[in-house]
């Protein structure tokens, strides 16, 4: 994995200081396989990607709408056909679409997006194929997190990017209206593709402490089972948002509301 600095011509001040926030707000690293990550290093630390295909390139989530990542989609799309998909509505992932006019989610989070930007947004659920030319996406269902947050799986390269439903080391269930029995069920769903899993790219990259393996989707369903069960260890979980419990099992951490279970 390489760290990209772009290095750019400029000619005039307004793209001089498009690209300087670009430097100022983001890093941009090269996975391999024609994809990008574009970390916010300003704000909320939430991680943007994108997929190049020989036509389009799919761009995943958006950050928390600072300046810059435009221009750093644009320099690696040049002349393809950029799309938007959002793997949940929540304003860490969403504040950007202000800079794109092609945008995808599932239509349960439509409610989360930002509301002072109104545009005609496309919906997608289980089974959407996005087709990149060359290479394809497909759209998986995982609500639980959210009611309507989607991961996005290449079944060539064996990558699946989970957003928050697959956190970045904990997972925040008890800010949904979904009970956790939802979540368990898209955790499960998950852990039966693990054999069809390489790489895990989450939504939170700078939070993840150790490198997620599909180990942690196992992990998260057992941890699930077990508050459902009662047969888990659970501890108070305080935070300024939204308080709850939280159970720990192997590398997974169940944030979850213990009046919301089934």
């Amino acid at each position: 994995m390489k760290t990209i600095r772009f290095i750019f011509v400029l000619i005039t001040g307004f793209f001089l200081t498009s690209f300087a926030f670009a430097a100022e707000n983001y890093r941009i690293d090269d996975l391999g396989n024609g994809i990008w990550r574009i970390q916010a290093i300003q704000g909320t630390l939430s991680t943007v990607y994108v997929i190049e295909g020989k036509t389009e390139v799919l761009v995943i989530d958006a950050c928390s709408g600072q300046e810059g990542l435009k221009e750093i989609v644009g320099n690696i799309a040049g002349s393809r056909v950029i799309k938007l998909a959002l793997t949940h509505g929540h304003f860490d992932h969403s504040g950007g679409i202000k800079y794109f006019t092609d945008v995808y989610l599932h239509k349960a989070d439509t409610g989360l997006l930002p509301k002072d930007v109104k545009m005609p947004y496309k919906y997608i659920d289980e089974g959407y194929v996005f087709d990149l030319g060359g290479r394809q996406v497909e759209v998986l269902s995982i609500p639980g997190h959210t009611p309507g947050s989607v991961a996005f799986y290449e079944k060539e390269g064996r990558f699946l990017f989970t957003g928050d439903g697959i956190g970045s080391t904990s997972v925040w269930a008890h800010i949904s209206n979904d009970p956790l029995t939802v979540y368990l069920a898209s955790v499960k769903r998950l852990e039966g593709m693990k054999d069809r899993i390489s790489e895990i790219y989450v939504g939170h990259h700078e939070q993840e402490k150790v490198k997620l393996t599909t180990q942690y989707i196992t992990d998260m369903h057992m941890a699930a089972e077990g508050v459902l069960s009662g047969t888990i260890e659970t501890t108070e979980y305080k935070n300024s948002f939204r308080n709850g419990r939280q159970a720990v099992y192997g590398s997974a951490v169940l944030i979850y509301n213990p009046d919301n279970l089934k």
